[in-house]
């Protein structure tokens, strides 16, 4: 196949998918690895594709937060192995606080029969998903000011039904994770108000698909030295082994 031709496909399958990933490309084409990052870099100059790490995305596609809906079909096969693994984390009786992240979504969706727990959520999607679990499941929704787009609440109200309060594990999503600035959100009042989740609970976990890693957003909220663990999916591994060696979090790969 000629490199043109080869391009004009992966510009296809940008646009179809929203992003791609330079080992599956490689795998697709049964060309090198090294070949296809050639192909990305010379489409994103042209202002074809975006870059990221380990492949690219729609160069249309927004820098800033998505909606509910726009977020909720990207990712979703990673999106439930994360959420299978991480779901192992948690031990009866525990107060759970989840953000309105659709990786906490799905968090959520796997949570046990029978396990019995306190959910603690600012995300209407997150109630609906779990509504029909009250003989196992207290569930708490924080109240607030509610945004359409999010699916959420958020403000004071929100904030001061938090502090009152006991939060043993706040399972949260974010924009990027970078491997010495932490976990970042697009949308400043999230960053904000995720930051607040954190100091106020015991022990947190972040749910990040490989898409994450190595993005930087623009808001910093959680430290690599404040989360005590981070849930992936396979496709981190190399990604792990090269950038986040030593860290004081415990990394958790999706089986």
């Amino acid at each position: 196949m000629l490199a043109a031709e080869r391009q004009r496909q992966i510009l296809e399958k940008v646009r179809r998918h929203g992003t791609v990933r330079t080992t599956d490309l490689a795998k697709g084409f049964s060309v090198t690895e090294e070949t296809i990052r050639r192909d990305l870099d010379l489409l994103g100059r042209r202002g074809h594709l975006r870059r990221t790490h380990g492949g690219a995305m729609n160069a249309t596609a927004p820098l800033g937060e998505l909606s509910q809906k726009e977020r909720e079909s990207r990712q979703l096969d990673e999106k439930l192995a994360i959420a299978r693994e991480a779901v192992r984390l948690i031990l009866p009786g525990e107060t759970i606080l989840l953000d309105a992240s659709t990786t906490s979504l799905e968090f959520a969706g796997q949570l046990p029969e029978g396990l019995p727990l306190r959910v603690v959520t600012y995300s209407l999607a997150v109630v609906e998903r779990l509504a029909s679990r009250d003989e196992d499941i207290e569930l708490v929704q924080l109240g607030g000011i509610y945004e359409q787009r999010g699916r959420r609440f958020s403000g004071m109200i929100t904030e001061n039904a938090l502090r009152s309060l006991r939060i043993d594990r706040f399972i949260f999503s974010g924009g990027g994770l970078h491997p010495t600035l932490g976990v970042s959100e697009p949308n400043p009042e999230q960053a904000r108000l995720k930051r607040m989740m954190l100091e106020h609970s015991t022990w947190r976990c972040a749910l990040l698909d490989h898409t994450k890693f190595g993005l930087k957003t623009d808001y910093f909220f959680a430290a690599p030295n404040e989360v005590e663990a981070i849930v992936t999916d396979r496709e981190s591994r190399a990604y792990a082994k090269s950038h986040l060696r030593d860290q004081p979090y415990d990394l958790r790969f999706a089986r």
